[in-house]
């Protein structure tokens, strides 16, 4: 495939809700010029990715449309202006093994990523988030990168059929039936790490039981809402986010 290929507006929607989440992570600080999101290109086995970081695409915020390259769900580049991200098999390995998840997000996210490295549970303690930690954090053990398709398979295994994953002394992985809410898992997923830390400065955490979590899963307010707010985080220059 050719990097000038027609692309369908519905393809060039899918681009610009990758390059928005990149743009919502970076507002957030939950990356920098590393990290990255992917999407799924439905009814195909490619995905959008972030490309690897250079001279022409620096940080998070600054990834274009245009700039996405298209990958298969073995890692291979199928077309693109530049490579895809060494660790782009985080994401084709999750895809192929989760037919249900359309987006993935791999951030180094500073208190999740904490958390995974003392192996401390992230609790069930904010109303909304709460049912992404139900059932808690999966582990992945190994530091290392995440640069080949056993290794992302692994990662993948570990994930099982949950919706976020750390990887032990690196960082956090976020899915989601759609790149928008993969995103907004992983920014749950920050504001309960640092729920549970300043909860456990105070004193012990009183944690949501499951039938409480039950109730949240169907009556709260859609991830569309949530994504709609952090995107518009990005069109003022100088927003304060408070987690």
């Amino acid at each position: 495939m050719s990097a000038t290929r027609s692309i369908s507006p519905e393809e060039q929607k899918l681009r610009e809700s990758v390059v928005m989440a990149g743009k919502i992570l970076y507002r957030l600080g939950l990356v920098d010029y590393m990290g990255h999101a992917s999407a799924r290109i439905p009814g195909t086995d490619t995905a959008l990715i972030k490309p690897r970081h250079s001279e022409d695409v620096k940080g998070m915020d600054g990834v274009t449309p245009d700039q996405l390259v298209t990958v298969d769900l073995d890692g291979n580049m199928l077309d693109g202006p530049a490579p895809p991200p060494s660790e782009r098999y985080i994401h084709t390995s999750i895809l192929k093994a989760r037919p249900d998840v359309g987006g993935v997000v791999h951030t180094h996210q500073t208190l999740a990523t904490i958390f995974g490295i003392t192996g401390t549970p992230i609790l069930p303690v904010l109303h909304v988030e709460s049912p992404l930690v139900e059932h808690g954090v999966p582990i992945y053990e190994s530091p290392r990168l995440i640069t080949s398709k056993e290794l992302g398979d692994a990662v993948a295994e570990t994930l099982g059929e949950r919706d976020v994953c750390h990887l032990r002394n690196h960082g956090i992985v976020a899915v989601g039936r759609t790149v928008e809410e993969a995103t907004i898992n992983a920014i749950f997923l920050e504001r309960l790490a640092r729920a549970n830390l300043l909860a456990r400065q105070l004193g012990t955490p009183a944690v949501i039981g499951s039938e409480d979590i039950a109730s949240f899963k169907g009556p709260m307010v859609g991830y569309q809402v949530r994504w709609a707010y952090y995107a518009s985080l990005t069109e003022e220059p100088n927003v304060v986010v408070n987690f």
